[in-house]
């Protein structure tokens, strides 16, 4: 007991925002301006954890729209595969991507420190003396063998510019980590479907499509960069914007590549490699907030068998035209590794305790917004190992934001 009691003592003070210490803001004050006073707080608490609990399904990539679950935490595995066009007009953008990659990398670490793996490819084919010193076919080639390629199949333009193809075959083969952040940053100054024939919109949509398919099928975000000094059909660059939005991530438009900017736009891909934070019109199809557990005041910190920590739980409402309306979650518990209760102590009381166990009430989520929560894991001798977390009795209500506007006639009868 003394050992915990020392452990307690080590924690460091949360401290209030100076505005709640002000004790006029205490003798005043609505009860929604308290909600919000709240909810400001634990919003600027939640953003200073620095590290994620993992869902207990691999699958479940995390939030998308600024729940602390999507865009690349610090320390995420990441796993970028960056893939250039080969044609000859390329190899200004080969060289300064080679150029670029170094210090992109450095700064990276510096803002989100990722445990990366970057792979550079070039769409069937090279550019010697650069980065790009393997294509993607041979890529794939020697890590599978022969296998069925998408820029194989008919009708298809200059290989070397097939980069919707190219993307579609990497989500799926690629050598990705097991719970790595998978993305592709694709850089052309042509179609996606490439320049042979010129303006084949129908074709061009039908590959994109396909390597957004792939892409969300093995969770991969891509990103694009697109050269636009040939001034491409508008339906072109609206593909470009198609195959990184619907994936999760981001195309940007510029006309002449340098170094610098291959800097700024590889450190973003790499910290953002989890996918950019983003709102969409919700599906109706299958409606869901975003949940992630945050806790920890620095990358060395960990959870102790006699320790206690200060976790924050945030909802995000990732829609557009949604609200979720009077969100609760009933019980936080906590299980052993294969859903069993904890062990307890020989006073009859679990080892590994949580505190509050609930209710924890929201309120109202709007669009495009988060509200977050704290509650305390309390261990007492716990077992070194891994255990779970269970949110159980998440309710809330779903109202659909709709505009619409109505209109009626009438009718001015003669003198």
């Amino acid at each position: 007991m003394k050992k915990q009691a020392k452990k307690v003592e080590s924690k460091k003070a949360t401290a209030l925002p100076k505005a709640l210490k002000v004790k006029k803001d205490l003798d005043k004050g609505s009860c929604k301006e308290w909600t919000e006073k709240t909810n400001a707080l634990l919003e600027e608490l939640a953003a200073a954890k620095v590290n994620s609990l993992s869902h207990c399904d691999d699958d479940e990539k995390g939030c998308g729209c600024g729940g602390h679950g999507g865009s690349t935490s610090s320390g995420a595995k990441t796993d970028l595969i960056v893939l250039i066009d080969t044609s000859g007009s390329m190899g200004t953008s080969a060289n300064a991507i080679s150029d670029a990659v170094s210090v992109a990398i450095e700064e990276a670490k510096n803002s989100c420190n990722p445990d990366l793996e970057i792979t550079f490819l070039g769409v069937d084919g090279i550019w010697p003396g650069t980065v790009f010193t393997q294509s993607h076919r041979d890529y794939i080639v020697g890590l599978h063998g022969t296998v069925p390629l998408a820029g194989d199949r008919p009708p298809s333009g200059y290989s070397t510019e097939l980069g919707a193809n190219a993307i579609e075959d990497l989500s799926k083969y690629a050598k990705w980590r097991k719970d790595a952040c998978r993305a592709i940053f694709y850089i052309s100054d042509e179609e996606l479907d490439g320049s042979s024939p010129r303006n084949d919109f129908a074709q061009e949509t039908a590959e994109t499509n396909a390597a957004i398919a792939s892409a969300n099928a093995n969770n991969v975000t891509v990103f694009a960069h697109h050269l636009t000094y040939q001034n491409l059909h508008v339906n072109i660059l609206e593909n470009y914007k198609d195959l990184c939005h619907d994936t999760g991530g981001e195309v940007y438009f510029s006309s002449t590549p340098n170094m610098e900017e291959y800097i700024k736009l590889l450190t973003e891909v790499i910290c953002n490699a989890c996918g950019v934070d983003r709102c969409k019109e919700a599906d109706l199809s299958k409606i869901e907030p975003c949940i992630s557990i945050k806790w920890g005041d620095s990358d060395c910190d960990c959870i102790e068998s006699s320790d206690y920590e200060v976790m924050t739980i945030t909802v995000c409402n990732c829609f557009t035209n949604l609200k979720f309306s009077n969100f609760k979650i009933s019980m936080i518990e906590v299980l052993d590794t294969d859903g069993n209760a904890v062990p307890t102590l020989p006073n009859g009381t679990p080892s590994v305790k949580i505190h509050p166990i609930g209710v924890y009430c929201f309120g109202d989520i709007e669009p495009c917004s988060c509200v977050s929560r704290e509650f305390v894991i309390i261990n007492e001798g716990a077992k070194e190992g891994k255990y779970q977390i269970k949110l159980r009795g998440v309710c809330f209500g779903i109202t659909k934001m709709e505009e619409t506007e109505a209109c009626f006639s009438f009718t001015i009868c003669k003198d």
